[in-house]
């Protein structure tokens, strides 16, 4: 097995910030819950891999949580 930290392997980062700041991804899974993050990351992964230069961004009660991949 490759690790995917190697040269050659492309692998996407997920970026999470909440209202123009970045956060990690434990504290939006505090924030949202695992499975609803979950959710989230797919359905941006999708609308992502259809068009990339559509933003991700989801009202959350504590502000506005926006998916970034790079």
């Amino acid at each position: 097995m490759v690790s995917p930290k190697r040269k050659g392997n492309k692998t996407m980062k997920t970026r999470f910030y909440l209202n123009g700041k970045k956060i990690t991804k434990n504290a939006a899974i505090e924030m949202l819950g695992k499975e609803r993050l979950n959710r989230m990351i797919q359905e941006s992964k999708d609308t992502f891999f259809e068009d990339p230069q559509i933003a991700n961004d989801y009202f959350i009660g504590s502000g506005m949580l926006s998916i970034e991949f790079c």
